[in-house]
């Protein structure tokens, strides 16, 4: 068996036709092409190195795999329960992802209608500025598009490198400003049998020893993205090889780590998410966790990325950590394979062992089946244990993976709010630059002593407002009392927002008969409603929601000449946010607003989006002033530094 899978000589001397953002990019002839393992272990050493690498097969190839692109064979796939991914800012260029299933079946002709929709549209072409060209790469990215069916497809010759690396910006800079959907993980495949050369459902590799067939991992699986749909940093289960072929549509952005940086690029990703590493040494196989390429190159770690095209192969190796996003509507495949360098490495490979029935591949028994030899399996491993054993798929892990972490937060959560800054929420805000400034969010002593610390926990100004009832606000000593009176009811409700119970404290929409409960810092943000005057809170459910020309007019007029500095409530794409006005846009019609909580982000927002209270003609009720000595919400005096944000920026 090994002879099938061993090197060629004829193809020695493969080489990369160039490199694009330190990815080796090969362009093999038809003959070549023809042997799918034999190309791969020629080039094996190149993308050992580098994480990834591209490969783009010959015209007569893709002239064949398109053929197949009928509507018979397009309407067979299926797009069910499309994962929504839920992206949280954790900090400058980090983030952590939650995927949530959507109860829906699409095809694939529903899926590219929905990708119209504006949600799920990138933004519209910017105005090029004059003599601007990308020159060769631009010339070469046309070269390769081709007659498309409209029915099923887009024109992606409209992403052009220049297109994408505007796009690549604004991915990273409203990542959490939408919630992108991916139909991921589907089973099944769209070459036709009769493309035998690198059909991503038959390729001819190690795995194809293996007893059964592992959805995505030696059976293919589809993946049908729109735009910021993201797939976060992470190995391929068990260490293995992947291939992902782009059918159609726009193109994918690609990152990888160079193998030899992989050490230095988990101890980072360690250190920024440490509870999960705690949880599970692996959790980088979670593929829930997202750091930015800038942050990554500001801690001297090289990214190598690059744009992966319809029609084109991104093939990633042992060691190389991944990631990336959509640039919009398409279809793409991908699969798991091995060559026979793998044995090793699989020897070695650790598994996440959040689930019991992660991806377990028995490598012994490959092995001795490569070698023609007998295998015998140790006393334990019966065939009895191995038919009850459930088979694993890539989606039931992620899914069983959140309940297993969601679970374990609970068990060990006794005392929650010993580990925050605030004793009332889960939310530390005193080293975020901005929102520590603003007296709202400064930490006041309460009248009860931490007994681990000896000394009185703190609680957020904007956090003691929930609790008019129970706490009362001594100016004199800048302290809060009455911590004791919070109900148990109050600190086992769960917060809408940040989904967590047992952490701090939550107050309820005044709304009769509406449950939705949250943190004071976390409601601001949720489009809940804080009337403290008159201890009215509103869900964005229940708020007022029809406003006057002459709400605007006021806002245009007043908040830049009395209120600088001052904190709104607005709606974007769809949510709810709370930010900082930075900049009055009168002749736009807009507010540049800095976005709580992490202030990192600026968002040009037309006045319309901004929220109003209870009483639309008075400021107090739709713009946050600061508070300076009461628990009220008031002018703030100091001065802080304004950041100079044009509209380009935003």
């Amino acid at each position: 068996m090994d002879s099938i899978y061993g090197n060629d000589s004829d193809m020695s001397n493969v080489s990369p036709a160039y490199y694009s953002g330190g990815v080796p990019v090969f362009t093999p002839s038809m003959e070549e092409f023809e042997d799918f393992y034999k190309y791969n272990k020629a080039i094996n050493k190149y993308g050992m190195q580098t994480g990834i690498v591209k490969v783009i097969p010959p015209k007569k190839w893709l002239d064949k795999v398109r053929k197949g692109y009928t509507t018979k064979n397009l309407s067979k796939i299926v797009i069910k329960n499309p994962i929504v991914q839920q992206i949280n800012h954790n900090g400058p260029g980090i983030f952590s992802q939650q995927n949530i299933e959507r109860l829906r079946t699409y095809n694939i002709f529903q899926w590219k209608e929905l990708s119209e929709k504006p949600n799920y549209q990138p933004p519209a072409i910017r105005k090029k500025s004059e003599g601007s060209s990308d020159g060769e790469s631009e010339s070469k990215h046309k070269l390769r598009s081709h007659r498309y069916d409209s029915s099923y497809n887009i024109d992606a010759s409209e992403y052009t490198p220049e297109r994408c690396e505007e796009l690549e910006k604004n991915y990273w800079r409203t990542l959490t400003y939408a919630e992108p959907m991916y139909g991921a993980d589907m089973l099944g495949s769209i070459f036709e049998t009769s493309v035998k050369s690198w059909n991503v459902n038959h390729l001819p590799n190690i795995l194809d020893l293996m007893d059964v067939k592992l959805p995505g991992v030696n059976d293919a699986y589809l993946y049908a993205g729109l735009w910021k749909a993201t797939f976060a940093w992470h190995l391929e289960d068990q260490d293995l090889y992947s291939i992902n072929y782009l059918h159609f549509g726009a193109p994918k952005q690609w990152y990888a780590i160079p193998q030899a940086e992989r050490e230095k690029f988990f101890n980072i990703m360690k250190d920024l998410f440490n509870d999960e590493y705690k949880n599970c040494s692996e959790f980088l196989r979670h593929k829930t966790f997202l750091v930015s390429p800038s942050f990554l190159a500001k801690h001297n770690i090289t990214v190598n990325h690059i744009i992966h095209n319809e029609g084109e192969f991104m093939i990633t190796y042992p060691y190389g950590y991944h990631a990336g996003f959509n640039y919009g509507y398409n279809l793409a495949e991908s699969v798991n394979f091995a060559l026979d360098d793998w044995f090793s490495i699989g020897k070695e490979t650790k598994k996440c062992e959040c689930i019991s029935d992660a991806v377990n591949i028995n490598i012994e028994q490959l092995i001795c089946k490569f070698k023609g030899l007998p295998y015998s399996p140790p006393a334990s491993d019966t065939d009895e244990q191995e038919e009850k054993k459930p088979v694993a798929t890539k989606r039931q892990s992620i899914v069983k993976r959140q309940i297993v972490s969601s679970k374990r937060k609970v068990e060990t959560v006794e005392t929650p709010s010993h580990h925050y800054e605030c004793y009332l929420c889960p939310n530390n805000l005193s080293q975020i630059p901005f929102v520590n400034t603003s007296p709202m969010f400064q930490l006041v002593d309460s009248d009860v002593v931490n007994p681990q610390t000896q000394s009185q926990f703190k609680i957020h100004r904007i956090c003691a407002n929930m609790f008019q009832k129970q706490l009362k606000y001594i100016c004199k000593d800048n302290a809060v009392t009455g911590l004791l009176d919070i109900t148990k009811a109050q600190k086992k409700l769960q917060c809408k927002l940040c989904q967590k119970s047992f952490l701090g404290a939550c107050f309820q929409c005044s709304e009769p008969k509406c449950t939705r409960s949250y943190h004071g810092t976390c409601g601001i943000a949720d489009g809940m409603l804080y009337d403290f005057d008159h201890e009215i809170f509103k869900c964005r459910y229940h708020r007022p929601k029809k406003y006057t020309v002459n709400v605007w007019n006021k806002l245009s007029n007043i908040v830049a000449q009395n209120h600088p500095y001052s904190w709104v409530q607005f709606t974007f794409n769809g949510k709810f946010y709370f930010g900082m006005i930075l900049a009055n846009n009168t002749s736009e019609g807009s507010l540049n607003l800095l976005v709580y909580p992490y202030a990192t982000d600026v968002l040009e927002v037309p006045y319309e989006n901004i929220l109003v209270g209870m009483d639309p003609d008075h400021l107090d009720n739709f713009v946050f002033i600061s508070p300076q000595d009461s628990l009220y919400l008031k002018r703030v005096e100091e001065q802080i530094p304004l950041v100079e944000v044009t509209t380009e920026s935003v």
